[in-house]
């Protein structure tokens, strides 16, 4: 074996290095071919320019900028202190740590990246684990089980991984992330997104939609497109530009779906919920108002302010609150309306319509009526009723054998 090396600030052209080589600052190694092969190690210290490919069983640089124009292969580690390595081919190395930066022009692949800086790849990366401190971005596609980045990731192609973990915001081009996506501030999918967690504490954009498990965002979450879920948890707002299918969703502010919501479980909204097809659920409360083409709920609606619906609401049990406002007609078992609400038609087993309250037609097995409730239609009961004397009744109520069959 022959060791070579390369003085400070020479050029030197070389075809193989049976053994090390080792450059001084500002040296130029050029390849009599188009490779440079380096059977054992090499060793820079200071800037250097290799213009072509570098193969090798091991990379080091120190304190300094080193250039390869081709690609470069490594049996062993690649290893920068206190510099930055650039690349304008492709990366290959069992593991990669870099102070400062890193920059690929092609595609990367190693066991793990370590940078301190930048960490920038112009076409694809494979690699068990991205640890970067600063910005991590690439052109192509990424299969990484595991980043973690200080700063900002941004994914042209699809990701493939288990974990992705961000300080400020990430851009990724869809694909699958197994287990976390957990984004200090924003976080975009620009392409469809298969996900088990999302947690962000501030703005999420899914722009094709996604499909997954739990999505947890501190302020405003949006999907334009389709999305199915086990559970949304919005601090702020929330939007659906499509359908949405899942468990569970609890949002302080507002959500508003373009076209059908279905739901295992409940629908919590502080503010507004606006849906533009059909509700489906196990339950609902609302403490603002919920407006939907219909709603359906296997348990109970409880709304605070007004439900609006275009073909009823139908439930176990409604309840709507004090000077609350319904239209579109209630279907269920019990029914109970605050004081000085004022609702459409009531169909239920069981009904109380608290003082003050305006109604369209009653229809019930038995009901109550409190002190100036005024009915505007009619009032038709099977089994008995119980109405203060000053109730307003456009026509008197009447007894039957059987009601109405509901419109739901």
């Amino acid at each position: 074996m022959t060791d070579v090396s390369v003085p400070k600030g020479a050029t030197m052209k070389i075809s193989r290095v049976e053994g090390d080589l080792r450059t001084d600052h500002g040296v130029h190694v050029e390849p009599e071919e188009t490779i440079i092969a380096v059977t054992g190690q090499v060793r820079c210290e200071g800037d250097a320019d290799f213009r072509g490919s570098l193969t090798c069983s091991g990379f080091s640089a120190e304190r300094g900028k080193v250039r390869i124009e081709g690609d470069l292969r490594s049996a062993g580690k690649i290893e920068v202190e206190h510099g930055e390595l650039r690349i304008n081919g492709s990366l290959e190395g069992r593991s990669v740590d870099v102070d400062k930066a890193l920059i690929v022009g092609a595609d990367a692949k190693a066991d793990d990246f370590d940078v301190g800086g930048l960490l920038e790849i112009g076409g694809s990366i494979i690699a068990n684990k991205v640890d970067v401190g600063g910005s991590f971005k690439v052109k192509g596609t990424a299969e990484v089980d595991e980043i973690d980045v200080g700063g900002a990731v941004e994914i042209i192609g699809p990701l493939k991984g288990s974990k992705l973990d961000v300080g400020g915001q990430a851009t990724i081009g869809g694909g699958e992330v197994s287990n976390d996506v957990d984004v200090g501030g924003k976080f975009e999918s620009t392409k469809p997104l298969k996900f088990a967690k999302i947690d962000v504490g501030g703005l999420v954009t899914l722009v094709q939609g996604g499909h997954g498990g739990s999505i947890d965002v501190g302020g405003k979450f949006e999907s334009n497109g389709n999305l199915t879920f086990e559970s949304i948890d919005v601090g702020g707002m929330a939007s659906i530009k499509g359908n949405g299918d899942g468990g569970e969703i609890d949002v302080g502010g507002m959500l508003t779906v373009s076209e059908s919501l279905t739901l295992k479980e409940k629908l919590e909204i502080g503010g507004l919920a606006r849906i533009g097809g059909a509700l489906k659920l196990d339950s609902l409360e609302v403490g603002g108002v919920v407006e939907a083409e219909l709603i359906i709920a296997q348990a109970e609606v409880e709304v605070g302010g007004r439900l609006k619906t275009a073909k009823g609401t139908k439930a176990a049990s409604i309840k709507l609150g004090n000077r609350s406002k319904a239209t579109g007609p209630l279907v269920a078992g019990i029914v109970k309306i605050g004081h000085d609400a004022k609702v459409d038609d009531i169909y239920a087993v069981q009904l109380e319509l608290d003082h003050g309250a305006k109604a369209g037609n009653l229809y019930f097995k038995m009901g109550t009526i409190g002190p100036h409730a005024e009915v505007f239609g009619e009032t038709l009961y099977t089994d008995q009723i119980e109405a203060a004397p000053n109730v307003r009744f456009a026509k008197p109520p009447s007894k039957v054998a059987e009601l109405p069959n509901p419109p739901l």
